[in-house]
């Protein structure tokens, strides 16, 4: 074959392998689109409005009115917002912290070999699979005075609670359901932690004379950090978004003492008709969950690198 001819034939088969990737990228463009439309529309779209009507005016019947950052400005010295913030960073530290030990520990006890195990795995993950507002209402009939929770008080000489009916313990009483809901959630993605550790490294360890608990610090919970970050962050960001719960047991009562920041959004908008005020809230709550999942980042990256 002279050479012209081999060149001509290298240049036909570069053109068919362009064009078998070019198919192959326009394909896999075709597959990715609705999906992205769809994000486009419902998530990307209403974060644009939210962020335009947090500079505006706006009560659901007339136009925008463009306002500037007056919103944001007053939220600074409205009380009800400052103390629904309040009320949503209690719920956070109280039902995440709680979430941590619960969760690795019982990722670590359905970790060993139990007979029972896959029955009790798939009891204890039936809160994740209960829609909230189901779970909702059962829960307010268990916190009725003669209800199941103060029956099993009662046993043990504890005078029935008023949980949903006191500004003392009502916030406690949705702090118990997120605590009882995210366990098992983040149960099984601690459980998939642990079961991506390498067995070997155990295996030494009991060589070198490394009992259980030393394995658990020096090995376990080195190597559990990516998985830890992980359920921090989403953890905090469930907890941040809860609406459904407090709005159906209490509508943010008594006394406001459960009125946490989503469910004051959505009264804003939606029962006092003030939009531009609760898109500016919306937008307040965004950058905190953003800010606090950048920071949660940084503080484990650089963990890492002063190691």
């Amino acid at each position: 074959m002279s050479s012209t001819a081999y060149a001509e034939h290298r240049t036909v088969k570069r053109r068919m392998r362009l064009g078998l990737a070019s198919k192959q990228a326009l394909f896999a463009y075709a597959i990715i689109l609705p999906t992205l439309a769809i994000l486009a529309i419902f998530r990307f779209l209403p974060m644009l409005e939210a962020f335009y009507f947090s500079l505006t005016q706006y009560d659901l019947v007339h136009p925008p009115k463009f306002i500037g950052l007056a919103n944001f400005v007053d939220l600074m010295g409205d009380p009800l917002f400052l103390k629904s913030a309040r009320v949503s960073i209690a719920y956070v530290v109280f039902s995440v912290i709680p979430v941590l030990p619960l969760s690795l520990g019982l990722a670590v006890l359905f970790n060993r070999s139990l007979w029972i195990k896959n029955f009790l795995r798939s009891a204890i993950f039936m809160p994740v699979v209960m829609p909230a507002v189901v779970m909702a209402v059962v829960w307010t009939f268990m916190y009725q005075q003669d209800g199941v929770i103060n029956t099993i008080l009662g046993w043990f000489g504890i005078d029935p609670i008023a949980w949903l009916r006191s500004s003392a313990s009502a916030l406690w009483a949705v702090i118990l359901i997120g605590i009882w809901r995210a366990t098992p959630y983040y149960m099984v993605i601690f459980l998939a932690g642990l079961q991506a550790i390498p067995a070997d490294y155990y295996d030494a360890a009991k060589i070198d004379g490394a009992g259980g608990w030393a394995s658990f610090w020096h090995i376990t919970l080195p190597l559990l950090k990516p998985t830890t970050l992980l359920v921090v962050v989403m953890n905090v960001i469930v907890a941040m978004k809860v609406f459904a719960v407090p709005l159906i047991m209490t509508n943010g009562g008594p006394a406001d003492a459960t009125r946490v920041l989503p469910l004051f959004i959505y009264q804003t908008a939606f029962e006092f008709f003030d939009m531009g005020r609760a898109a500016a809230m919306s937008v307040f709550l965004f950058v905190a969950v953003m800010l606090f999942s950048f920071v949660q980042v940084r503080m484990f990256t650089r963990g890492e690198e002063l190691r």
